[in-house]
């Protein structure tokens, strides 16, 4: 029988290497992935605040005031039976709108991409301005699509709650004495959410994750464009 021949210490050297290789892999992924979500996060926390001010400027259509309760303009809009208050908050909100729009144009439906891309070949060739909105109103004249499109705003509707970073309900504010009616909505993110991260060994030392607030929308004005 041959004999095992490679040194003892070559063997040890060989798993060093590896478990060094190992380390240093994590050591670039776990931050990087550590990040990613967060940058998602932040991504998100934005969204959903464009789409609380877009659901509260539906509220203020019909009753001329802004509700600082997010889950009652949230039920105003979906006890709707006739979902007009649904139709409107979905022409309203232009990010909802280009989600649901990229939806279909990127999906695996092919005759909701024909109709899509039939869309957009007519608009530039009329020199008509095919917006997002008008491709979703086309579309709902299919009722299985606009039931589609009825489900993707109503499931918005129901996760737009909480900040995913901290799971904290968003800071809503409104001024409705004044002339012009106000609306603040901002993340709930503070100081001490940043400090608790801190405080996890994973996240902060080994990740490296630091959390910041994501802004707020001041009467319309999204404090991130600033930056």
């Amino acid at each position: 029988m041959a004999k095992d021949l490679t040194p003892k210490g070559s063997i040890i050297y060989k798993i060093l290497i590896l478990l060094l290789a190992a380390g240093l892999l994590f050591t670039i992924l776990y931050p990087k992935n550590i990040w990613q979500k967060e940058e998602d996060n932040t991504k998100a926390c934005r969204k959903n605040m464009e789409h609380i001010l877009y659901a509260q400027l539906t509220y203020l259509t019909d009753n001329n005031a802004y509700e600082d309760t997010l889950a009652k303009v949230v039920d105003f809009i979906k006890s709707d039976s006739t979902q007009a208050r649904l139709r409107t908050f979905i022409t309203a909100d232009s990010v909802l709108s280009f989600d649901i729009y990229e939806f279909f144009k990127t999906g695996k439906d092919s005759i909701a991409k024909t109709i899509v891309d039939s869309l957009l070949t007519f608009g530039r060739k009329y020199d008509i301005d095919t917006t997002a909105a008008l491709v979703i109103d086309s579309l709902k004249t299919f009722p299985k699509y606009a039931q589609q499109i009825d489900s993707i705003a109503f499931s918005v509707l129901n996760n737009l709650h909480l900040c995913p970073s901290t799971l904290k309900p968003y800071l809503v504010s409104v001024n409705n004495d004044s002339t012009i009616k106000k609306i603040t909505i901002a993340c709930p993110l503070d100081s001490l959410d940043a400090e608790a991260v801190k405080k996890d060994f994973k996240l902060y030392f080994l990740g490296g994750l630091k959390l910041k607030n994501h802004g707020s929308i001041d009467n319309g004005e999204k404090s991130w464009k600033k930056l």
